[in-house]
């Protein structure tokens, strides 16, 4: 165990260094690196619930025609495998800490377990307003997202009410908001490849088994259609399982070295260890030898005793070698001011001065704009002395950064526009036309046009004779016009007879509906598919049949 303590305290041992993103990122991937084999199985009792829960959800009620009769009741199941793995959460943030610590938490008793699933319900209910809200104005939501991942550390902590637990959390967001940020944005871009990873594994290797072993599934057979929302919100569900423990690591370790401040746990640690590691009595004996051989108890009798004279003369001879040259101030000649300056010359000084005027207006602004903003914070006044803050000149930077750019956009806008005046007098404008779906294409489905386009093209194509692609073209209308009406869903991989099931389970209780459609699909697959002519009485009376259907459709 002491041998174990050692080796996980391999930490910065200074303030500068606990604020340094990079290396509290290291030191987490080393902590999930050697984790315990109970670290990481609490993670994933409490979020794989959540997310295949989250996963069935999403698809049931997209894809569902009875979705409306229990909405509420799945929702209220998503409700209680969110709170689950909240409350595992905490688990994993108390054995990160016994990592980091090597203190044994109390046992889970049955009141704290209740105290627990009250505290993470009442502050993590707030966060599905709060964090959209501050991300929408962009300013606070680094502090907001810190404080919901420190109420999760600090229940671990603490078993007190919900109140404490946040006033601790808030004081630990408000901690070293520099690194936090950096972090933040650290996140984001792993989080942007992870997310591009998995979607192409997930779309990839159903057709990589394909080409090797020659099993077909329905990712493809559905071809680019396996893109829907169900496949982003499982990719961003197993994105969220590979991202989230290091995540909820570093803010456990941000809130341990922000109670350190206080309690010095990080020094108890670091001792725990030499004592573990049997260091200590070494470095005693080093420092005991040391001191003992040392010859600054004879030196300390004797005085020296140098003359100020002598002194300065040494000094003044060092400083003139050449190695110390650079170190002078450079003599900068004298101009004569009584000398009259030329016309141009002083329109450049004149326009140089009311710039520098004009860029120290606009300095002064932002710093009172900057200042504005700190008096909303919690923190109080600003305190430029602070190390903590030194995201204020960043803040500087990025809004002067943003003002150049928004000059330069709006510059490029009046160009754009006077470039367009000049060119649009002589510009005809092009009509957009819509192009013409091949009926001889199988791959062509009634969503390509709208039921009037159909219609318009299957009378089109009586006329000119074709009655087979007319045919087709009055089928198409009929499934666009039931895709309309919510009672089908227009898919490339669907057969005749998928859209006939689903309209039966979709319309059950229109009767002659379904009899026409069943009629409608045998003329069509006869004349389609078959060796059978139709003539123009059929296609008349098939027409009034799809005008029928259309009509009890919407009825």
């Amino acid at each position: 165990m002491g041998k174990r303590v050692v080796e996980l305290t391999m930490r910065p041992k200074t303030k500068e260094h606990r604020q340094s993103a990079i290396l509290l990122l290291e030191e987490a991937v080393h902590i999930l690196r050697r984790a315990p084999l109970s670290l990481l199985p609490a993670y994933a009792i409490g979020t794989l619930p959540f997310v295949l829960g989250l996963f069935y959800f999403w698809a049931d009620m997209s894809r569902s025609a009875d979705a409306q009769r229990y909405h509420a009741v799945a929702s209220l199941g998503l409700v209680l495998l969110y709170i689950w793995m909240k409350c595992w959460h905490v688990v994993f943030a108390a054995r990160v800490k016994l990592t980091l610590s090597g203190e044994t938490p109390p046992r889970w008793s049955t009141e704290r377990v209740l105290r627990l699933v009250t505290t993470q319900t009442l502050i993590h209910a707030t966060a599905f307003f709060v964090l959209p809200l501050a991300a929408a104005i962009a300013l606070p939501f680094g502090w907001c997202y810190a404080f919901y991942h420190n109420v999760t550390v600090e229940a671990a902590n603490d078993d007190a009410n919900a109140k404490v637990i946040c006033q601790k959390a808030w004081s630990q967001a408000r901690l070293w908001p520099r690194q936090n940020h950096i972090l933040m944005c650290i996140f984001f871009i792993f989080g942007i490849v992870v997310f591009l990873n998995v979607a192409g594994a997930i779309y990839i290797l159903p057709h990589l088994v394909k080409k090797y072993l020659g099993i077909e599934s329905l990712f493809t057979l559905s071809g680019s259609h396996v893109i829907n929302t169900t496949f982003w919100v499982a990719t961003i569900g197993i994105s969220y399982l590979c991202m989230n423990p290091l995540v909820r690591t570093v803010y456990a370790l941000r809130c341990f070295y922000g109670s350190s401040i206080h309690s010095g746990d990080d020094l108890k640690m670091g001792l725990k260890g030499l004592v573990a590691g049997r260091t200590a009595t070494v470095i005693g004996l080093v420092v005991f030898t040391l001191v003992a051989g040392s010859p600054l108890p004879a030196v300390a009798g004797q005085k020296q005793i140098v003359e100020p004279e002598a002194l300065d003369r040494s000094i003044d001879h060092v400083l003139q070698q050449r190695e110390f040259s650079w170190r002078m101030s450079r003599e900068v000649p004298v101009e004569d001011q009584t000398k009259p300056k030329g016309p141009i010359a002083s329109v450049v000084a004149w326009v140089i001065d009311k710039l520098s005027q004009a860029i120290k207006t606009v300095f002064d602004w932002i710093d009172q704009f900057i200042d504005w903003l700190l008096a909303l914070l919690p923190t109080g006044e600003r305190q430029k002395a602070s190390a903590d803050t030194d995201w204020i000149s960043s803040v500087r930077l990025a809004v002067i950064a943003l003002l150049v750019g928004l000059f330069a956009v709006l510059v490029y806008i009046l160009w754009r526009s006077w470039s367009r005046r000049q060119a649009g007098k002589g510009e005809i404008a092009a009509a957009p036309v819509e192009s013409v779906p091949d009926l001889e294409d199988e791959d062509t489905t009634a969503a390509d046009l709208p039921v009037n386009r159909w219609l318009d093209l299957a009378g089109e194509l009586t006329r000119k004779g074709k009655l087979r692609l007319a045919l087709r073209a009055f089928y198409l209308a009929t499934l666009a016009g039931l895709a309309e009406h919510g009672l089908i869903t227009i898919e490339k991989f669907k057969s005749n007879r998928e859209y006939e099931m689903e309209l039966h389970r979709r319309a059950h209780q229109k009767r002659k509906l379904l009899t026409d459609f069943t009629t409608s699909r045998q003329v069509f697959e006869c004349v389609w598919y078959g060796l059978y002519t139709i003539k123009q009485s059929q296609l008349d009376d098939y027409a009034a049949l799809q005008k029928r259907m259309m009509t009890l459709a919407q009825s």
